[in-house]
């Protein structure tokens, strides 16, 4: 029964672009996770049931770790996490899953969203300057109903926020068109237009760079 389980999850994922080859990134294991738990969000949803999700991981994390060897990149590691909590917390974000350097957030506001994540980058930026080993992260966000019955509805949310933060370099922050929307008239800063394709959904998308350097 577990491997018929495991294979009907593997199944699932593979039809909505997450293979076992895949798992390259720490942005790719918590989507995985979270995919095959599927916690409920619903506590973490605005009042119109929509929630916002926040990926972000370490650019050229496993090349780090090599460089640095497990005791400092540790160290490195540890610092990084207390930042990206620290945030979570002063933004109302709720961590609903965190592996290694990556971690998936939901939060209630797509502002606070994008508040905690400019906010992120604004620490990790002074922090580099001190320090010797920069870290450089890269986020992505989306917004979807996430708490609708079906697992349909909660895989595609979870897949476009994890794929959005797949596009994105470190120091960058990237939302999907569905989240630029849903702050349409608020003072957030935007940078250019991407029109890319995303693994395991169909057709072209928009996502677009947050200019989080004036927010």
């Amino acid at each position: 029964m577990k491997l018929l389980t495991q294979r009907a999850l593997a199944l699932k994922l593979k039809a909505q672009g997450i293979e076992g080859s895949d798992l390259l990134t720490s942005i790719d294991t918590v989507a995985k996770e979270v995919l095959a738990v599927q916690p409920d969000l619903r506590p973490h949803a605005a009042p119109d049931g929509t929630v916002t999700i926040m990926f972000s991981d370490i650019e050229g994390s496993t090349s780090m770790a090599d460089r640095l060897g497990d005791s400092r990149f540790m160290d490195v590691l540890r610092e990084h996490n207390a930042i990206i909590r620290d945030q979570i917390k002063a933004h109302a974000g709720f961590e609903v899953k965190s592996e290694g350097d990556g971690f998936m957030v939901a939060f209630q506001s797509a502002r606070k969203a994008l508040a905690c994540a400019s906010a992120i980058q604004k620490a990790l930026g002074e922090r580099n300057g001190m320090v010797d080993e920069p870290v450089r992260v890269r986020i992505g966000l989306h917004a979807g109903e996430v708490i609708k019955e079906g697992e349909d509805f909660f895989g595609r949310n979870v897949i476009m926020a994890a794929r959005v933060a797949s596009q994105a370099h470190g120091g960058e922050i990237l939302a999907s068109s569905v989240l630029k929307a849903l702050v349409e008239g608020s003072d957030v800063s935007w940078g250019e237009r991407r029109t890319v394709e995303l693994k395991g959904l169909s057709g072209d998308h928009e996502i677009w760079l947050v200019d989080w350097s004036g927010s």
